[in-house]
């Protein structure tokens, strides 16, 4: 709930701003990610009130076990009667399975004698609010049930208070009554009440890292739900004996705690994560509709009040479901969408549940029952939500998986009155139905609502090993692209609404705004001083349909670590590539050169001996251009020119030799090999075969786009129709190698014209002359 405002949503289509106009990030985050620098007032605040909550924890435990305790379990049967359930004491146990009537007791009243005081029981006094009693008639049953036992426990003698139980179909039996003790806790009141502790401190962590008027309804919210949870501790530990103050504030608090959390739910929704235009407006009809339905049936003792109370919540979580659609429609934030189907469901549980307990009177035991366990089990999945939504993003999947656990329990009880009133089921049928209902309802929404919280979104290994190859491919001969090809590859992985480049420095990848908002140092492959590091800022992942995670941090950590692996194992490889054609180069200097030079001044006559020469010279060309790291194009395009200036002149044909270049560039092997051996071919069939008697050769960089031809006057005819072999293959293969095409046509008056084209030769592997 303490994620940031941002402004408005961008368009969908990503930019990088130009390099000139790169922010810093602190001008993108604005800082509004970040606690406020000064946290000691409120950290000392937070430390106060969670002492606090802490300390009314331990008062209410206090009182609780000063209480009388019934030394026995009693539950209700399916007819609506009261019956022992289970006994402590093994003086008692063969009460086991007696029905009670009611309670009795002598009253010390007057000096001259005792009077005995009676208190009946029936199925309603073993409901532990009067918030979950549909009918008003027995809801006023319930308060007079209780009326009469603290009656009659005020009038005991405090010395010894004893009670008779009442049974059906056997003697009356005699109870000591004695308080509770510390040991007597529930061990289901500790755990509520640590529950309870949490939600309040998160709440206040909420409101005091942000004192906004959305952090402030969810401190509300955590608030009435703590209130709640504390309620039910208390309530499960005072069994029959509630003080009949207790009754009545019981009752109207936990009615009230209904009512302001639906306003406060419509407040959250028209704040967060973006304010909706008109904003107060809906907030002030939330908390007058929440006023108004209190003022009118907050006591619940008039006809219709309880179904007043339940309607009017149900409509204003609707309304604040609504509410959340239009502002995920107004701004595409994840938050709001995971906001609406948490609400969705929250919903859906509680009007499931409260249609249960209204028409489940035909099985008392089981409206019982939900009204007690269904409603503990859905507040308890309501506070869970709580505890989820500030930190989202970061919550392990297993805390999810209990709120929807949770959800589902809610689910199977409801379902399971539903069928015993609606169908007149046997409780057997019932349960099994409702389990295997409730069990494929948690199976169908849960993937459905895993796959759409913070969870990263699948991408197969190999399409992402592809995309580190080819970019380390392109970074190998142009480092400085690294910005614009990450922030690619983020965009493939992630998907989000905005891609922003901004200067700044991050060690690692990490969340900013709970999940809205992911950071990601890009690496610097360019050691030049002066050069700013960059940082790229992805906000709303998957189109703004969830957010981002840990996990999300974590891949693109990773990537950027494989990024550095596959550069550093490729450059370990050139490098033995190199070394190997520097070895390569030298034996052929050393051993082929001096055995050639030995036959050319050994050779018979005149043609031999120019024929070695130049086949000498080629060699040497050949050795210079292995040994050599990069090449620059002009002196690369000179040693072309003079070694097919010297094939053609001994092949008495001449040569007219055309070169343009807009710029210099390097070229490293790759491109130098592939052109060389692309221009000794053409040659070779000029002189072989076309039998030329002229040739001209244009070599063309215009624009990042090379063009290379070669024309002559020759017998060559429809090359269309011509059977590519080792020679011609090899033109088509080294061309293709260098990401151009190559194109064969006649030319005019005679001859044959070959054109290889490279579109982006700066892009295959060559890079800008320094």
């Amino acid at each position: 709930m303490t994620a940031p405002q941002h402004s408005a949503m961008p368009n969908l289509d990503l930019r990088i701003q130009e390099p000139g106009d790169i922010p810093t990030l602190e001008e993108v985050l604005q800082g509004a990610h970040d606690l406020p620098r000064r946290m000691g007032w409120r950290l000392r605040l937070l430390v106060g009130a969670v002492l606090a909550g802490f300390t009314a924890l331990l008062l209410v435990g206090q009182w609780l076990s000063l209480q009388p305790r019934l030394p026995m379990t009693l539950r209700a049967t399916p007819e609506g009667l009261v019956r022992v359930h289970s006994v402590d004491q093994p003086a008692l146990q063969h009460l086991e399975g007696h029905l009670l009537k009611g309670l009795s007791g002598q009253a010390q009243t007057a000096p001259d004698g005792a009077q005995v005081l009676k208190a009946p029981i029936d199925v309603l006094v073993l409901q532990r609010s009067g918030r979950w009693i549909p009918d008003p008639e027995q809801r006023k049953r319930f308060f007079e049930l209780h009326h009469g036992i603290n009656r009659l426990m005020q009038a005991l003698p405090a010395e010894q208070p004893t009670l008779q139980l009442e049974l059906a179909n056997a003697p009356n039996q005699s109870v000591l009554m004695n308080p509770r003790g510390w040991s007597g806790l529930s061990p289901l009141f500790w755990l509520l009440s640590c529950l309870a502790l949490m939600v309040f401190a998160v709440g206040a962590v909420v409101v005091l890292a942000g004192p906004q008027w959305r952090n402030v309804a969810y401190a509300i919210l955590a608030v009435c739900q703590a209130g709640q949870l504390v309620l039910i501790a208390m309530e499960g530990n005072l069994d029959l004996f509630m003080p009949d103050w207790f009754v009545v504030l019981d009752t109207r608090l936990r009615t009230g705690f209904d009512l302001v959390t639906a306003a406060a739910i419509i407040q959250v929704a028209v704040l967060h994560p973006r304010r909706l235009q008109g904003w107060p407006y809906f907030t002030l009809l939330g908390w007058a509709a929440a006023l108004g339905l209190g003022l009118i049936a907050i006591q619940l003792d008039t006809p219709g009040s309880w179904w007043w109370i339940h309607i009017g919540c149900t409509v204003m979580g609707v309304v604040a479901i609504v509410l959340m659609s239009a502002t995920y429609r107004a701004s595409s934030h994840p938050f709001a969408l995971v906001m609406q189907r948490f609400t969705s469901i929250t919903l859906a549980t509680w009007v499931l549940m409260s249609v249960a307990i209204a028409k489940g009177g035909a099985r008392p035991d089981m409206q019982l029952n939900i009204s007690i366990f269904g409603v503990m089990t859905w507040h308890v999945f309501f506070a869970s939500q709580l505890l989820l939504a500030p930190y989202l993003s970061r919550s392990k999947q297993i805390l999810q998986e209990f709120s929807l656990l949770a959800a589902s329990s809610t689910v199977a009880a409801s379902l399971d009155v539903l069928f015993v009133a609606v169908f007149s089921l046997s409780q057997f049928t019932s349960m099994t139905l409702s389990l295997f209902m409730a069990f494929g309802v948690y199976m169908s929404v849960r993937r459905w609502l895993m796959a759409r919280l913070p969870g990263r979104d699948p991408i197969t290994m190999e399409r992402l090993f592809e995309r580190i190859y080819r970019m380390a491919r392109d970074l190998e001969s142009q480092p400085g692209r690294i910005d614009e090809l990450l922030t690619r590859l983020m965009r493939e992985l992630f998907d989000p609404i905005e891609a922003t480049l901004v200067r700044g420095e991050v060690p690692f990848s990490e969340l900013r705004g709970n999940g809205s908002v992911l950071v990601v140092p890009l690496p610097r492959l360019l050691p030049l001083t002066g050069n700013p590091r960059h940082v790229l800022v992805l906000k709303h992942s998957n189109k703004g349909r969830r957010l981002f995670t840990v996990e999300d941090a974590r891949l693109a950590d990773r990537v950027i670590d494989q990024l550095h692996r596959v550069l550093s194992f490729d450059q370990a490889v050139e490098q033995g590539r190199s070394e190997e054609r520097i070895r390569i180069a030298q034996d052929l200097h050393d051993d082929i050169g001096a055995r050639l030079l030995t036959l050319m001044y050994q050779a018979p006559n005149a043609d031999i001996e120019e024929y070695i020469r130049h086949t000498l010279q080629d060699l040497k060309t050949l050795t210079r251009g292995l040994a050599a790291q990069s090449h620059v194009l002009s002196d690369a395009a000179s040693e072309w020119k003079r070694d097919i200036s010297q094939r053609l002149s001994a092949a008495r044909c001449e040569v007219t030799w055309q070169m343009t270049l807009d710029c210099d560039l390097v070229l490293n092997m790759v491109q130098w090999s592939g052109l060389t051996r692309i221009l000794r071919e053409l040659v070779n069939n000029t002189i072989s075969h076309a039998k030329a008697s002229k040739v001209q050769v244009q070599l063309v960089l215009n624009n990042d786009r090379l063009s290379l031809t070669v024309t002559d006057n020759g017998l060559g005819h429809e090359p269309e129709t011509w059977v590519h072999g080792l020679g011609l293959g090899g033109v088509r293969k080294r061309v293709k190698q260098l990401g151009g095409s190559v194109r064969w046509s006649e030319a005019q008056p005679k001859g044959v014209c070959c054109e290889v084209v490279i579109e982006s030769f700066s892009g295959s592997e060559s890079q800008p002359s320094h």
